[in-house]
């Protein structure tokens, strides 16, 4: 599974390249994912992306991601 900061409108968000639904994995997925992309909440992934904890700047979810990378991959 990958995580990943990425830009929703003014602020940033942490995704994952997993589907709803998906077996966890730890490999790259290998088709094109061409589905929504899962929403980090803070507390688990979400399809709905009004849900995702928000940040003011990429450096600072990226920050986030490497103190939590357990947990992220965890609840994946």
């Amino acid at each position: 599974m990958g995580v990943m900061a990425r830009a929703q409108d003014e602020h940033f968000v942490i995704t994952s390249d997993r589907i709803l639904g998906d077996s966890p994995s730890k490999t790259a997925p290998k088709r094109v994912n061409d589905q929504i992309y899962q929403i980090w909440t803070g507390n688990n992934w979400s399809a709905i992306a009004s849900d995702a904890i928000k940040f003011a700047e990429m450096d600072d979810a990226d920050d986030y991601i490497k103190e939590n990378s357990a947990r992220l991959m965890e609840n994946g």
